[in-house]
């Protein structure tokens, strides 16, 4: 038999609690890391939907009647005019939408760590000893 002393029960579930707790703050410093790196994404993604809500009704307005007298002079009747400036604008509210939306899908949530506590719940999960 060997010399060395075994640990006892309160000494291993001791140190089951401190693996657990040790574990469990790994998993919430990696979702906080996956997290920090989405935020860019949002941030772009916001920024551009922000960009695009305030600066349009302002260019709107300025380019429809700067287009439309610009037809106008150029012969087109006056309510041709004003239909051809609103289908551009429509164009660019479109683009604009367009551009938002693809930044917006770059945004993730925490993968990783969601994988990484299936798969601590799996370990923890306790065992039928009829199995």
């Amino acid at each position: 038999m060997s010399d060395s002393p075994q640990p006892s029960i309160s000494q291993l579930v001791g140190k089951t609690v401190s693996d657990a707790k040790r574990l469990a703050k790994a998993q919430l410093a990696l979702a906080q890391a996956e997290m920090k790196a989405s935020k860019s994404a949002f941030t772009s993604a916001t920024a551009l939907a922000l960009v695009a809500l305030v600066s349009a009704p302002l260019v709107l307005l300025f380019l429809l009647f700067t287009i439309v007298y610009v037809l106008v002079q150029l012969g087109l009747q006056t309510w041709a005019a004003f239909g051809i400036v609103t289908l551009l604008l429509l164009a660019l509210t479109l683009l604009t939408a367009w551009l938002a939306s693809r930044q917006a899908k770059k945004i993730k949530g925490p993968q990783l760590a969601l994988q990484e506590l299936a798969k601590t719940q799996e370990a923890f999960a306790p065992t039928d000893p009829a199995s």
